[in-house]
């Protein structure tokens, strides 16, 4: 597959400059939009950058890829095109294939008899994670109302608190499934791979999580990635709860989703579900922060939904699928992205 030369598919190259901007599991960008013609396009998945480890059956990679089809689905939208989508709804990295692309899903454009109403493409742009400390306020109540009636159009429930015990109760518990996976080595290991210690690293990748995003030093963020056993000793363990409280500070509301999460298709609707809702919040000015090791970890999230009382079917039709805390802070520092021409591929 070599990137795009030519004028040829011009609203694909259009919509693959929004594609680009997709969020995706440690910022790996596994996905790419093959370009066959002024109509069609495949996305394709790159095995090599997903997360075979921490996520073998692709579930956090399935809800990628339905993330980055609803973005496609959105920008054709503001160019005035319907986008029909053909999804192949079979397992990765099939034979544990680690190396060999995947095509996932074939969209087809055609242009549009009226007006479409969705989301304001630019809102994809103005979309991104803050890690920062966070203003202390609760959401507004207008935009717990759209997210709550966004997840419930599409099967899903949007559920939230905004007292301090859940909240601080949340928190901890995020903290203590963060020193789990430190001590997990494979995944660990894993992690690693896209961890980026410094901007140079940074610019040359185009990938990965940064230590600037994350919002610690790269020597420090290094050594407590290959010294996990000393950094939760301890003593100097609480160090690290204290750089993690920090970051945490005046966090205003806590929110889930529940709803089907049972197999691939599942997981791929959850991902339309989930930038849909980032979209409502982003159009309200506020952030969001996935508690992704909350999620992952089998014994943190059957903590979290005892304490909450939820009813919660692991790996079934009523399952909690994701965790967060929603607010204001400071415009966040943005993850570098691949290029434009890695993302849109002809051939």
């Amino acid at each position: 597959m070599k990137p795009i030369k030519a004028p040829t598919g011009a609203a694909w190259l259009d919509i693959a400059r929004y594609a680009v901007s997709c969020p995706s599991p440690h910022n790996t960008q596994p996905f790419r939009l093959r370009i066959r013609s002024d109509s069609e396009a495949d996305v394709i998945f790159l095995p090599r950058r997903g997360l075979w480890v921490a996520d073998p059956h692709g579930r956090f990679t399935w809800l990628t890829a339905g993330i980055f089809v609803e973005i496609c689905s959105i920008a054709a939208h503001g160019l005035g095109f319907e986008l029909n989508r053909e999804t192949h709804f079979s397992p990765m990295y099939p034979d544990n294939d680690t190396e060999t692309p995947q095509t996932i899903a074939r969209l087809t454009l055609r242009r549009a008899s009226g007006p479409i109403a969705d989301f304001d493409p630019a809102l994809i742009l103005d979309r991104h994670t803050s890690r920062l400390p966070y203003d202390g306020h609760p959401i507004s109540e207008q935009l717990l109302a759209d997210l709550r009636t966004e997840a419930r159009r599409t099967g899903h429930s949007f559920e939230s608190r905004s007292d301090h015990e859940a909240i601080d109760w949340v928190i901890e518990l995020n903290r203590q499934a963060l020193f789990h996976d430190m001590l997990n080595d494979p995944i660990r290991l894993e992690l690693v791979r896209w961890l980026r210690f410094s901007s140079r690293e940074e610019d040359i990748t185009g990938d990965g999580l940064s230590a600037r995003c994350l919002g610690f030093s790269g020597p420090l963020l290094h050594s407590f990635f290959s010294r996990p056993r000393f950094w939760t000793m301890p003593g100097i363990r609480s160090l690290v709860s204290f750089l993690y409280a920090r970051s945490m500070k005046g966090v205003g509301t806590i929110g889930w989703l529940r709803g089907p999460y049972v197999g691939i298709d599942d997981w791929y609707r959850a991902g339309i579900t989930m930038i849909r809702l980032w979209l409502i919040v982003a159009r309200h000015g506020y952030y969001w922060q996935p508690y992704g090791s909350v999620i992952t970890s089998d014994e943190a999230r059957l903590n979290m939904i005892r304490y909450f009382g939820m009813p919660d079917e692991k790996g079934g039709t009523d399952m909690v699928w994701l965790l967060l805390r929603l607010g204001k802070s400071e415009a966040p520092p943005i993850s570098n992205r691949l290029p434009f021409e890695d993302i849109a591929l002809c051939g």
